[in-house]
């Protein structure tokens, strides 16, 4: 019987400083046939999305994350590369990233309930603040300007309520 090639498994980017939580996503996406890629902080999650975005069929994001929020992230994501699948973690005592925010660290089956649902196209509902359109179209001409997700995301951040791109 011959073998197929179908090429490299597409891949997951679990962004989350905590190493328990990204230890935990290893025996979750296994089933899904995703391969993970970690990374510890944001910025360093959208040069590997800026290099290789089309290989990424899913991004798991914290909200807790120094630097560059979790939010700005998924802001970024959202408006930039649509068609990546999204699930967003939080460590908040009350799941404050909204109704499409697991609680950390995730229950096994919750997450592969949420993994599922995006992987299948169900939108994750809005967890961030939405953004002003000023905010956005500037975040859009940065990007055109440089075609640079970081600097796209730092105008996103400049204009969220509670975010700073000074930090980074």
């Amino acid at each position: 019987m011959d073998q197929v090639d179908r090429g490299p498994a597409p891949l997951v980017l679990l962004i989350d400083e905590d190493p328990i939580t990204r230890n935990l996503l290893q025996p979750v996406v296994r089933p899904f046939g995703l391969e993970i890629v970690q990374a510890r902080a944001s910025i360093a999650a959208l040069e590997l999305l800026q290099r290789v975005a089309e290989r990424f069929r899913l991004a798991v994001v914290s909200l807790e994350m120094r630097g560059l929020s979790g939010a700005v992230l998924l802001e970024t994501l959202r408006i930039f590369l649509p068609g990546l699948a999204t699930v967003c973690l939080t460590a908040g005592s009350t799941v404050g990233g909204g109704p499409g925010c697991l609680a950390k660290p995730p229950r096994s089956g919750a997450l592969r309930t949420r993994i599922a649902e995006v992987l299948a196209g169900e939108p994750m509902p809005a967890s961030t603040p939405a953004v002003a359109p000023d905010v956005v179209a500037r975040a859009r001409s940065a990007f055109a300007l440089s075609a640079s997700l970081l600097d796209a995301a730092r105008e996103l951040a400049r204009g969220m309520p509670g975010e700073s791109a000074i930090d980074w």
